[in-house]
């Protein structure tokens, strides 16, 4: 009997044993995290405690990467360099880590941007321009054309302007107002890099003359053509430091001057895009570019035309035309042109709504041709809405017409009626 209980017991007594077991494990478990959790606590706040460089150090370690900050539209991409183990200029301690950070390196990079215009104005603008042979002096007056404008701008007033408004206690409104006020100045930015790709050509013409000799001169690796792309890469850097800023001034709730300022870079650099392919396009000798209207658009699309082959065309979207082009092949890789293939005035098409089916799609037809264009969902839509938007408007001038005329032939009329009263 004694045997059979013992025997009966057993397996009830295990199982209780080893449930004992696994929860004195689960709770050893638990401790170990808890104690692993509380010293990476402990060594959270000891970091925080530790000097501002090795802060810096860390963050430029783990977060500030140079892959971080390649900006897509540069030609030669000049990310924001790693946070500097020792601070040049010193910035509001409230403000988040990683805006200070970009503050840091705007103020720096501007002081090493004038230093860089200042290399080319003396080593490469101002001997060609007092070169005693006028055909050299006519050569730099088309290279450097609103070169010296930018140089003296920044050395004398922008450059103090901003590491003040950097260096001040509310840093983020003082540099959006910094740009806000110099916005006439920075306006030449536009001319420059619609100038640039004439100054590039003339240099690629040129180069083995003088400008040859004074690279090699000056031991320059760069080369002038590649530096007078610091003042275009210049501006894609302020819309680069400004998008972060303004997405932290959004979080804080701070961000009316920095929307202006962030605005007025942007469309600098939109304009300048637009003009230069403006610049390039070729329209039928039958068209003028006063009749087209303002360019409101222009981008690359894939046009299939009549449901023929998908082609790449560079399309333009006038107030009064849509312009499809072609780009021409040239000998010269500085030299853009677009021949146009199709003109189509806004009064002729119809649009085909945007459905979400087709994301890709904007289709505009008249009465004998459909243009289908091809390009990311975004784009489409935007194109779309656009053209739809000056249709709309294209209506609403019509009717507004058509009643201001019904208004002129009631009034004519009523004269006529008042004036054969008064007569009898």
């Amino acid at each position: 009997m004694t045997l059979r209980r013992k025997s009966r017991r057993n397996p009830m007594i295990w199982k209780k044993t080893r449930r004992i077991r696994v929860l004195r494990k689960d709770r050893q478990e638990n401790d170990i995290e808890e104690e692993i959790e509380t010293e990476s606590e402990d060594l959270e706040e000891d970091e925080e405690e530790e000097g501002s460089e090795e802060r810096a150090e860390d963050i430029s370690r783990h977060k500030w990467t140079k892959a971080s900050f390649i900006f897509p539209t540069e030609v030669a991409p000049t990310p924001i360099n790693e946070t500097p183990g020792q601070e040049k200029y010193r910035i509001q301690a409230t403000l988040p880590k990683k805006v200070q950070f970009v503050i840091q390196e705007m103020l720096e990079t501007e002081e090493r941007y004038v230093e860089d215009l200042q290399f080319v104005v003396e080593g490469y603008m101002e001997p060609m321009i007092h070169n005693p042979d006028p055909s050299v002096s006519g050569l730099a007056d088309n290279i450097f054309q609103y070169f010296g404008q930018i140089h003296s701008f920044h050395s004398t007033t922008f450059m103090a302007s901003i590491i003040a408004a950097g260096t001040s206690d509310n840093p983020l409104k003082d540099i959006a107002n910094t740009f806000i006020s110099h916005e006439q100045e920075l306006a030449v930015y536009l001319s420059f890099m619609v100038h640039e790709r004439r100054a590039h050509a003339i240099i690629q013409q040129h180069h083995s003359g003088l400008i040859s000799e004074l690279e090699s001169s000056l031991q320059d690796k760069l080369g002038l053509s590649a530096n007078l792309l610091k003042p275009t890469q210049r501006m894609v850097k302020y819309k680069q430091f400004l998008d972060v800023i303004l997405e932290k001034s959004q979080e804080s709730g701070e961000c009316e001057e920095m929307c202006d300022a962030h605005t007025m870079v942007t469309n600098i650099l939109n304009t300048s895009n637009d003009l230069c392919h403006l610049q390039a396009l070729q329209l039928p000798l039958e068209i003028s570019h006063d009749a087209t209207g303002e360019l409101l658009k222009q981008a690359d699309f894939q046009v299939v035309v009549n449901n023929k082959q998908k082609r790449v065309r560079r399309v333009f979207l006038f107030e009064n035309y849509i312009v499809y082009s072609k780009e021409v092949p040239s000998s010269e890789e500085e030299e853009l042109k677009y021949r146009s293939k199709h003109v189509v005035g806004l009064h002729e098409i119809g649009l085909t709504p945007y459905t979400p089916e087709e994301p890709h799609k904007c289709h505009i037809w008249t009465g004998e041709t459909s243009f289908s264009m091809f390009s990311s969902s975004e784009q489409a839509e935007e194109w779309s809405k656009s053209i739809s938007t000056i249709l709309w408007g294209q209506l609403k001038q019509i009717k507004r017409d058509r009643d201001m005329s019904r208004m002129m032939k009631k009034t004519r009329g009523a004269v006529r009626i008042r004036g054969g009263a008064n007569r009898k």
